[in-house]
């Protein structure tokens, strides 16, 4: 593994790979609201295509935001 990434709902692209999961949580709970996107998915970064465009993730999860709860549930 060489660390976490993701990417929220309606981005082109994912974060730059994070040594823990809680810093890339946090940087994609950030980006989710900054860009008003409701959902972000982050998973174990595998390894990178050769041009860097595309990232191998595992362990996928998806957060939702819940109004309701004020609060980042797990989707999927």
């Amino acid at each position: 593994m060489i660390g976490y990434s993701g990417y929220t709902e309606h981005s082109d692209y994912y974060i730059a790979p994070h040594d823990t999961w809680e810093s890339a949580f946090e940087l994609l709970k950030q980006l989710a609201c900054e860009s008003e996107d409701d959902e972000f998915c982050i998973g174990e970064l595998q390894g990178i295509s050769q041009n860097g465009d595309m990232f191998l993730l595992k362990n996928v999860k998806w957060y939702k935001w819940n109004e309701d709860k004020g609060e980042w549930e797990h989707e999927r």
